[in-house]
C-alpha cells in the first residue's frame, strides 16, 4: 500500500511519541501478539493512522506513567481496541482519511474480566515472588553474617599461633643465647681454672 495522506511514517511516530526507534518496534511488536495489527505498506513496512497514534499514546501512559509490564499494557490497550478488518484496499484507505473517526470494536465484559482475573492473578506472583526474594535476602544476610564470623574466628586463631610461634622463637633464641654464654663461661673457666 502506498503511502495515503493522514497516515504516520514510523520517524513521525517516533516524533510525536518521544521515543525511540527501538522502542517503537517492541511496543508494536507487543500489540501484534495481543491481536492488534498495523497497517503495512507493499514492502511490509509499518504505516500509522490516527488511530494507532491514540493506541500508542495510551500504551506509552500505561507503561512509562503507571509503570505496568508491556505484556499487560498490551491486554488493556488491545482489549479497547480493536481493528476492524477490510476486505480491500479502498477501504483502507477511506477509513485511514478520516479524522479520528477509525472504527474500532469495544471490549465486552467477558473480556474484561478475564483481563482483570490475569492482572490479579499476575499481582498474586508478584507478591508472592517479593516474599521469596525477602526471604532469599534475609538468607543471603544470614549467609554473610556467618561467613564474617568465621573468618573473623580463623583471622584470631591465626593470629593467637602466629603470637605463640614468635614467643616460641623468642624462647629458644634466649635458651640459645644462655647456652652460648655458659659454653663461653665453661671455656674460661677451664681456660683460666675455675
Amino acid at each position: 500500500m502506498s503511502r495515503t495522506e493522514g497516515t504516520l511514517t514510523v520517524k513521525e511516530m517516533i516524533n510525536r511519541l518521544n521515543i525511540g526507534d527501538s522502542t517503537l518496534r517492541k511496543w508494536c511488536l507487543s500489540l501484534e501478539e495481543h491481536g492488534y495489527s498495523f497497517y503495512r505498506t507493499d514492502q511490509n513496512k509499518r504505516i500509522f493512522t490516527q488511530q494507532d497514534l491514540l493506541v500508542l499514546q495510551q500504551f506509552k501512559k500505561l507503561v512509562q506513567e503507571k509503570n505496568m509490564s508491556m505484556n499487560n499494557a498490551s491486554l488493556i490497550v488491545t482489549s479497547k481496541h480493536q481493528k476492524v478488518p477490510f476486505s480491500d484496499k479502498t477501504e483502507i484507505e477511506q477509513v485511514i482519511n478520516e479524522e479520528n473517526n477509525v472504527p474500532y470494536m469495544r471490549s465486552n465484559d467477558e473480556l474484561v474480566g478475564r483481563l482483570m482475573l490475569f492482572i490479579e492473578q499476575q499481582e498474586e506472583r508478584y507478591k508472592q515472588q517479593e516474599k521469596f526474594n525477602k526471604s532469599l535476602i534475609e538468607k543471603l544476610d544470614e549467609q554473610q553474617k556467618y561467613i564474617e564470623e568465621r573468618l573473623n574466628k580463623r583471622d584470631n586463631t591465626l593470629i593467637q599461633s602466629l603470637r605463640e610461634v614468635q614467643e616460641t622463637k623468642k624462647l629458644i633464641a634466649a635458651a640459645e643465647e644462655k647456652r652460648e654464654e655458659e659454653s663461653k663461661k665453661s671455656f674460661f673457666s677451664r681456660l683460666f681454672g675455675k
